[in-house]
């Protein structure tokens, strides 16, 4: 599907008629623009014109954007603004053949070359080319049948799933080489979550069976500077934010905060891994005390985060635990690449 054929009278093949989804297939909003065709695309074009010619944007980036919002395949569409981390470039090519210029004509129908590219944040993932045979003219329901050939390319690479956006992105593999604890005393792991950002990494929740309170959050994540400053400063400094953050929440609550502890430090049970931690209490008028403790770490190039929700005395046994079965994945491809232009 991907090269044309240079005879005179080219005998379009077979196309099968796609049906829309029924249900949202991507449900996460996208930003829509206009692109040109990469070079290989372009020889794909040039090889198929009967004339050795190809016209740039033969269908109208505003009617891919019309199909797109007929078959609502995305939860919101942005045409041509970057409000969103995925970006949905399209380009277009259409055969220049006497049928273009003059009308109908059997002998010489229209071929369109459409490249759909997949980027997160200008960072390409994916690029797809659509070959698509028209009879007469371009009309909207080839525009929609060119869309739906890419959408189910996308739906079977899984190009909007957050393990794709890691492997495309070289981001750490924290499904496959993350090692973290089952059980911490009586707490319980009850789920894994990978944040659709790779820098943001991967937050794990654990619950207690009897106490539905009482949570225990690991969230491991990469340190977003180089490796050579100074390990401990970087430990301080992100400890500094989880508490200002728990400040604002506090604040928005209209509940006072009171530091128990602050940037008290912590090692394990080796001594050779050394963290800090802070713990706060929230009281509001109406409720009971609310406790925090936050343990800050950094493990290769990432920074490990413990979050309880009840005192350090009864969390710094659990951390130490946590921290002698927890191993973490070392710098990915990205980090290092990032480092380097830092």
């Amino acid at each position: 599907m991907l090269t044309g054929c240079g005879a005179s009278s080219p005998t379009p093949p077979e196309q099968p008629q796609l049906s829309a989804p029924v249900n949202l297939p991507f449900d996460l909003a996208v930003n829509v623009f206009s692109s040109y065709l990469s070079q290989t695309a372009e020889q794909a074009c040039f090889a198929a014109s009967s004339q050795g010619q190809c016209r740039n944007d033969g269908i109208a980036s505003n009617e891919f954007l019309a199909g797109l919002e007929q078959l609502s395949l995305f939860r919101e569409l942005s045409p041509s603004v970057s409000r969103h981390d995925y970006e949905l470039l399209i380009a277009n090519q259409l055969t220049e053949t006497p049928a273009t210029q003059q009308g109908s004509t059997k002998d010489q129908p229209l071929q369109s070359f459409s490249e759909f590219s997949v980027e997160w944040r200008g960072v390409q993932l994916d690029s797809f080319l659509v070959h698509y045979w028209h009879q007469d003219k371009v009309t909207p329901q080839d525009i929609q049948q060119i869309i739906l050939r890419w959408a189910a390319h996308a739906e079977q690479q899984h190009l909007f799933t957050t393990p794709y956006l890691y492997k495309a992105m070289g981001a750490s593999d924290y499904s496959g080489q993350l090692v973290l604890p089952q059980t911490l005393g009586k707490f319980r792991l009850s789920q894994q979550y990978l944040y659709p950002d790779p820098f943001k990494g991967v937050l794990a929740r654990y619950l207690h069976p009897e106490f539905t309170d009482a949570i225990v959050d690991i969230a491991v994540y990469p340190v977003l500077a180089p490796l050579t400053h100074n390990s401990a400063q970087q430990v301080i400094h992100e400890l500094e934010d989880a508490v200002e953050q728990a400040k604002t929440i506090a604040a928005e609550r209209a509940m006072n905060i009171d530091i128990k502890k602050h940037q008290h430090p912590i090692s394990d049970d080796t001594g050779n891994i050394h963290g800090m931690m802070s713990e706060l209490a929230a009281e509001g008028d109406d409720s009971e005390a609310l406790y925090a403790s936050i343990y800050l770490f950094r493990l290769e190039d990432k920074f490990v985060k413990f979050s309880t929700t009840f005192p350090s005395r009864i969390g710094d046994p659990l951390v130490i635990q946590a921290l002698r079965e927890l191993t973490v994945p070392g710098e990915s491809a990205l980090m290092k690449e990032l480092r380097q232009a830092l």
